[in-house]
């Protein structure tokens, strides 16, 4: 299936500048140390039911007699490129809606939610029926203030509008929003958890049922990675998934600004977060489906050209070869660091890192990061005895 280009800009550093020798030498350097701290972790043996506050909790339990296996099988290589957050003249965007179908159909992806504020998007009707070549399907922004901060929650595949409200909290506010969504048999994304520190690991524990949550975000306000005093998104999505919940990660541009022309709309460019979604056919059915279930990676630059998990094993085929592949357990534990190798390209197994279960994983997620600094991320799929 043709992709058309790749969306930018991406948010890399331009500026890192250095050699793949040089790379690879730092990458397998930083492997090695990783390798020791894995020796000394696998040989804690201690609880893991708790993580104490403020940190990550990497302690283990001991192997178990039984040998783990992933709950879940797959085998990949089929993704429609989508972005599930959008703006457009409706509400805060800077262009008509149809302008801003154009933009994405002409830059390889396969479907759009465009996520204007409490104002839905009724995909039966122009302008969005009359789009060719790109699935849009029905979104719309549910904005809530809640203690004096912007609480947002995207409205998928929904079949009516919901509108925001003011609420005392923040959980309150990812509650009633999700349980609206839900009961349209909608889907529910808890949107950017640092746009304004508004929401926590424990807020969007309270959004119960949400299928999806931003840990990756294109505006610059959103502060995805976080700072010296607030945790990143995607450590808040840890959090969540380490207490249980079962909610997917997706990477989204938050797109306003697509010709820059009106400097009073927030100056956000689109093609910096995507999410590739596991499906055959760019159909709202399997779409909206394989949203619901978390069937897709986000990123916001790798790509991934096939995903296998079988019974013990997680392997991703990534595309361009110089990447650092994370294998990432509860709580954030490092499981293994693997680069990309010459001697692996030299033998027919580039793009390609692997890991295999070795015992007391409760799940493993892997997260793939370029020498630009982008990123791109798996679900966690989880381990059974």
């Amino acid at each position: 299936m043709s992709r058309g280009s790749d969306p930018t800009p991406r948010m890399a550093d331009q500026g890192v500048k250095f050699t793949t020798a040089r790379r690879r030498a730092g990458w397998a350097a930083a492997a090695t140390i990783v390798a020791a701290l894995a020796a000394v972790r696998w040989g804690a043996g201690t609880s893991q039911d708790a993580a104490p506050a403020g940190t990550l909790d990497i302690s283990r339990e001991p192997v178990p007699s039984r040998s783990p296996t992933f709950v879940q099988r797959l085998d990949v290589s089929v993704f429609q490129r989508g972005n599930l957050h959008a703006h457009s003249a409706r509400s805060d965007g800077d262009s008509p809606a149809q302008l801003v179908f154009a933009w994405y159909r002409d830059n390889g992806y396969q479907f759009l939610a465009l996520t204007d504020h409490n104002n839905y998007l009724d995909v039966t009707r122009p302008p969005a029926s009359q789009v060719r070549d790109l699935l849009v399907i029905p979104g719309e922004e549910v904005t809530m203030a809640a203690a004096g901060q912007p609480v947002h929650v995207n409205a998928l595949c929904t079949k009516r509008r919901i509108g925001g409200g003011t609420f005392r909290t923040a959980q309150a506010a990812v509650a009633w929003a999700t349980s609206e969504i839900l009961a349209q048999g909608g889907v529910a994304l808890v949107n950017h958890p640092n746009f304004h520190w508004a929401l926590e690991a424990d807020d969007i524990a309270s959004a119960e049922g949400a299928q999806l949550v931003e840990i990756f975000s294109g505006h610059p306000h959103v502060r995805s990675d976080g700072d010296a005093a607030h945790t990143s998104a995607e450590e808040k999505w840890e959090r969540a998934l380490s207490s249980g919940q079962s909610i997917a990660a997706v990477a989204v541009d938050d797109m306003h600004s697509l010709t820059g022309a009106n400097k009073h709309v927030p100056q956000v460019a689109p093609g910096t977060g995507w999410v590739e979604v596991f499906a055959e056919e760019a159909s709202q059915e399997a779409i909206c489906a394989a949203l619901g279930a978390g069937r897709l990676y986000a990123s916001s630059g790798p790509r991934l050209t096939r995903l296998a998990v079988t019974s013990d094993t997680m392997t991703l085929w990534v595309d361009p070869p110089d990447m650092m592949v994370e294998f990432i357990d509860r709580w954030g534990a490092l499981l293994e660091a693997t680069p990309t190798t010459a001697e692996a390209e030299m033998s027919g197994a580039a793009h390609r890192a692997s890991y295999r279960l070795r015992g007391p994983e409760q799940y493993v997620r892997a997260r793939v990061t370029a020498p630009d600094g982008s990123r791109a991320w798996t679900q966690a799929y989880r381990v059974t005895r």
